[in-house]
């Protein structure tokens, strides 16, 4: 019969190993970094949906009703991300201030050319 010697760890140069049951405690992520990963998720997931391209007509016609009626409007950009997606709506009260070039809302300024859809939110 072989006789087993228990096993003893026998402190050596100053080391303590870890006084709580955890052996890696930095493997769990902090709440800041899966709020973090989450939103990296949410917008790798993001989908818009196309909208109909608006002539400058119809979108004149929605933003007046929009002024008039004190409404929010939502503005849909011609332009994609770099990965191929629209970009997000632009969601605000239209003020009335317009000129031949630009359309402003929400203190920015839009080309008319770069306007894909005006609709009501």
């Amino acid at each position: 019969m072989v006789t087993r010697t228990k096993k003893e760890f026998t402190p050596y140069n100053d080391y303590q190993d870890r006084p709580f049951g955890l052996k890696w405690g930095t493997a769990f992520a902090l709440p800041e970094l899966t709020k973090s990963i989450k939103s990296l998720h949410d917008e790798a997931v993001k989908y818009v949906e196309e909208l109909p391209q608006m002539d400058r007509n119809e979108i004149d016609e929605v933003l007046q009703q929009a002024f008039l009626k004190n409404k929010v409007v939502s503005i849909q950009h011609n332009e994609r991300d770099e990965l191929g997606r629209l970009q997000d709506s632009i969601v605000s009260k239209f003020t009335g201030y317009a000129d031949e070039t630009y359309l402003f809302i929400d203190s920015k300024m839009i080309e008319w050319g770069r306007v894909r859809n005006v609709s009501f939110y």
